[in-house]
């Protein structure tokens, strides 16, 4: 038997007489920046968009700014999506956690928005470099299950790093119950052996101080220096930029 959804029109029959309190669902979707009005008519013809816990086939649908809408299982923002690159500097915290937190990350960004726009993963205040904060729920819900972005950090240890620690590191250390490893890690030109240049994939700044305590070293500082591609390129530590059109498509094509 088909299922029997809410009708449009009952949605739209609003008791103060308002008619600019809905707006077509499919039009919602594509002012959220996930997709054209076309594109997002196919995703409701295929079930993919939720409208306060029900599944909506119903093209034309009206939806209200009280509504919950999500696609494919992540909240839709209301508001325009924000996409943001902090090169972070040290003493501030970054957390999806929420509740007070004293330096926040957050306050660095203030003045590019008025609401508050997560990051993408945590970064604890001994932790420098770069930062992504979206709004993007559909992003940021890719990137977080994503095993695969591509991240080089600049580490600075409390000893010399050596070839078989190196060798450990390549290889995997069990980190939180899981095996992780460090995909490349090279000493830098000019630098003490006690610094180091690795490449991982989608490991949090935790995870790689716990990967180098498995084999004997203590972090000191600890810098992303790329995420993704992007760099730190004219970006001074501190300061923040938004992405252009072409970065957040790279970062959407990401598996």
């Amino acid at each position: 038997m088909k299922p029997q959804y809410p009708s449009s029109k009952s949605q739209s029959n609003n008791p103060s007489g308002k008619q600019n309190e809905t707006i077509r669902l499919n039009k919602f979707l594509s002012n959220a920046g996930l997709c054209s009005r076309r594109e997002a008519d196919t995703h409701i013809e295929m079930g993919l968009v939720h409208v306060n816990g029900k599944i909506i086939t119903e093209m034309g649908y009206q939806v209200k700014p009280t509504d919950e809408v999500k696609f494919d299982g992540a909240r839709v923002q209301q508001t325009p999506p924000v996409y943001l690159l902090l090169n972070k500097p040290k003493g501030f915290v970054a957390t999806s956690q929420g509740g007070k937190i004293v330096k926040s990350v957050q306050d660095l960004i203030r003045s590019a928005v008025k609401t508050k726009v997560p990051p993408v993963g945590d970064m604890g205040r001994p932790m420098t470099g770069l930062l992504f904060f979206t709004n993007d729920e559909v992003l940021r819900k890719k990137l977080n299950n994503s095993k695969s972005i591509p991240m080089i950090y600049q580490v600075l240890l409390d000893k010399n790093v050596t070839s078989e620690m190196m060798k450990q590191l390549k290889e995997g250390q069990v980190v939180f119950e899981k095996k992780q490893k460090i995909n490349e890690i090279s000493h830098m030109d000019g630098k003490s052996k006690k610094e180091v240049g690795i490449e991982v994939h989608s490991l949090s700044p935790a995870i790689i101080v716990k990967l180098f305590a498995a084999v004997g070293c203590k972090v000191v500082l600890l810098d992303r220096v790329t995420y993704a591609g992007l760099t730190k390129k004219e970006l001074p530590r501190g300061n923040w930029r938004r992405l252009n059109t072409k970065e957040i498509g790279f970062l959407k094509m990401l598996s």
